[in-house]
């Protein structure tokens, strides 16, 4: 079976109850720094879900969690930089969000109470060197209550490739007319002033460590640490804060879609309490795999996290992907056709009533899967697939036993295999369709939408049956 020929495998990615039980599987995911407690909390409560799973992060940078995405060393990557669709499709990779978050300036001002306001402009002016003092004019005017000090602006920025900087290059792009022309938008820049530090923990140890410094954070671990954190004009003339609910309003309202990789721009956006320097956070994943065990095990993971991780991710001041997206994401992956001429596509409470009047049911997956687990009076007729993974695929090059059918034509029969994904039942119904069968019934979601439903299921080995 080539799975490499496999395109946009991912309509299982939402049913996280697929049973693991026949095999022991290490995830590795590769990314920042920064969403490592997110993935340390999902991997403790999914693995004692899925004892046969368990999943390792490496906290890295996005540019190393790439590298070993793509070398093999990692199962996913995870990044606040995402790639273009073009990027994608020559990489063979897909990425979709799963949180927001913010990028915040922090400062050190001894005696200074409160929050200081910080627009675009000067924030850029700091970094390019023009503005050298807290007490400048153009701070002393927006910070009219505050006793800013004649000191030095001490100021830090990330080494390349590291977290943070592509968010905070491209606000300031925006907003400043100086800052795309003179250092740009990336990972790697020419800083004009400053000192460098490794990654963003360090900046919030320099910057809370050094008096008169400025630098840059992440809203969630900046807040975890106690850094003094600012007040920036957005968009609509606003001074707010980072928190979830203006990360949460810059997010609003965005079309994702799945045309473009889910690619949006959340920086700076037109809404009175966004937080102008919102991102999101993606999944970089495969599009193919020649591991199905494997695929099956990470996309339940994700589809977990998805569903029942948004807790995690809040508790950690983040925030989760609204329940409006969830859906889209889950379209985008599916990967047979919705229906098929001549079939009823039916669910697992219907399949239930089905069997529950005497109608027969084809496995069409492979002996080891039925042997492990499948549907309680189910027949394994498996489909033996060497044609395109395509609504548009040659038969002649496909074996299924048709013998395993029921004898008489005018017998109703449901056919499945493994959810959406698995194109096996697919091409068993039109194949069943084709052979005259009258009554045929596709259960699309197969096994893992039976296991999500709580019901039954029979094995070879009468001691692994639930």
């Amino acid at each position: 079976m080539n799975i490499k020929k496999y395109s946009n495998f991912f309509a299982i990615l939402f049913l996280s109850a697929y049973s693991f039980s026949s095999f022991s599987i290490e995830l590795i995911g590769a990314g920042r720094r920064i969403p490592a407690p997110i993935f340390e909390l999902w991997s403790a409560q999914y693995t004692q879900l899925r004892p046969g799973v368990t999943i390792r992060y490496h906290a890295v940078s996005a540019s190393e969690g790439f590298k070993q995405l793509s070398s093999g060393q990692a199962d996913f990557g995870e990044t606040d930089h995402p790639l273009t669709k073009e990027e994608l499709d020559k990489l063979n990779l897909a990425q979709f969000p799963y949180m927001f978050s913010a990028i915040t300036p922090v400062v050190n001002l001894p005696k200074v109470e409160g929050q200081i306001n910080l627009t675009g402009k000067i924030l850029g002016d700091i970094y390019l060197g023009k503005i050298v003092k807290w007490n400048d004019p153009a701070l002393v005017d927006i910070n009219p209550r505050a006793k800013l000090p004649n000191e030095k602006i001490l100021v830090a920025h990330l080494v390349p490739e590291r977290g943070g900087t592509y968010n905070l290059s491209s606000y300031l792009a925006k907003v400043h007319p100086e800052w795309a022309g003179k250092v740009g938008v990336g990972v790697t820049l020419n800083w004009p002033v400053g000192k460098a530090v490794e990654n963003l923990y360090e900046m919030g140890s320099y910057v809370k460590n050094t008096p008169y410094s400025i630098g840059y954070s992440e809203n969630a671990y900046a807040r975890k640490n106690q850094l003094t954190l600012v007040k920036l004009q957005n968009s609509s003339g606003k001074f707010v804060s980072p928190h979830t609910g203006s990360i949460e309003e810059a997010s609003r309202d965005i079309k994702w879609q799945a045309s473009n990789g889910f690619r949006e721009d959340l920086i700076d956006r037109s809404s009175p309490g966004a937080w102008p320097i919102t991102s999101a956070s993606y999944f970089l994943i495969r599009k193919t795999s020649d591991n199905i065990e494997r695929r099956v095990a990470l996309l339940g993971f994700i589809g977990w996290g998805l569903n029942r991780g948004d807790m995690h991710v809040t508790s950690l001041d983040f925030l989760p992907v609204p329940r409006t997206l969830t859906p889209v994401i889950r379209n985008s992956w599916n990967d047979t056709p919705l229906a098929i001429e001549g079939a009823t596509l039916a669910s697992a409470v219907q399949v239930k009533a089905l069997l529950a009047g005497g109608v027969a049911i084809i496995d069409t997956r492979v002996e080891t899967e039925y042997n492990t687990e499948h549907i309680p009076g189910a027949i394994n007729a498996p489909y033996s697939e060497k044609s395109a993974k395509s609504a548009v695929f040659n038969p002649s090059q496909d074996k299924f036993d048709l013998s395993k059918l029921p004898a008489n034509k005018n017998d109703a029969v449901i056919i499945y295999c493994n959810a959406g994904a698995c194109w096996r039942s697919y091409k068993a119904a039109i194949a069943t369709i084709k052979a005259g069968y009258k009554k045929v019934y596709w259960f699309r979601g197969g096994m893992p939408e039976w296991i999500e439903k709580g019901y039954p299921t029979e094995s070879s080995f009468p001691s692994a049956s639930k």
